[in-house]
């Protein structure tokens, strides 16, 4: 079974473990990015925020998407689709 982010013609989601590592990446890529902005102006800090805020919340829908995704491809789903 394929799961997908957004839709049927979505990105597929990856594997859990290549999941986390991809947000890993990520934050770590954005945090040089804000550390950086912040370090040029730190007023910037109003507008930066809420960024922050979204990109974790964005970090986290990910998350439970590699989870479900891996939880899916367990025996208990895999049954209960193959009855319906």
């Amino acid at each position: 079974m394929k799961f997908r982010f957004g839709s049927k013609s979505g990105d597929q989601v990856p594997p859990l473990e290549q999941s986390l590592q991809d947000i890993q990446v990520s934050l770590a890529q954005q945090q040089k990015q804000w550390a950086e902005l912040l370090a040029k102006d730190p007023a910037a800090f109003a507008q930066l925020e809420p960024e922050i805020h979204k990109a974790f919340q964005q970090f986290a829908d990910r998350c439970a998407a590699g989870l479900l995704a891996h939880a899916a491809t367990g025996l208990a789903c895999a049954d209960a689709s193959q009855k319906k």
